[in-house]
């Protein structure tokens, strides 16, 4: 990223001005860039992917996502990776389809034994 040229003396104050805003419009395109993997994998808009990280702890929110995913695997006993793999077959699908694929998937382990 470039230094801020309002540190060079020989710049008019229209000058500095209007480094300063290319400054910010680069570092507008770096938030946009650093963000956009997050808002691909979670199919949100930008500006919703920054409110829930102000708004939610991630250590607090990946707790927990393992707590749930420990609760449906005691409920189902499926393994995690059988979990995750339904539900993120998915992303739309409802609770009830979510339930009833689990369901099926877990009927269908227990019979195999």
């Amino acid at each position: 990223m470039q230094t801020y040229r309002s540190h060079q003396s020989h710049l008019t104050p229209a000058e500095e001005a209007a480094a300063e805003q290319e400054i910010i419009k680069q570092l507008t395109e770096s938030v946009e860039e650093a963000f956009a993997s997050v808002a691909q994998m979670t199919r949100l808009p930008l500006q919703e992917v920054v409110h829930i990280l102000e708004e939610v702890d991630v250590a607090q929110l990946t707790r927990a996502t393992q707590e749930a995913i420990k609760k449906i695997s005691n409920a189902t006993d499926l393994h995690r990776a059988d979990i995750v793999e339904i539900i993120m077959a998915d992303k739309a699908a409802s609770l009830s389809d979510i339930a009833y694929r689990l369901h099926a998937q877990s009927k269908g382990n227990r019979h195999r034994l």
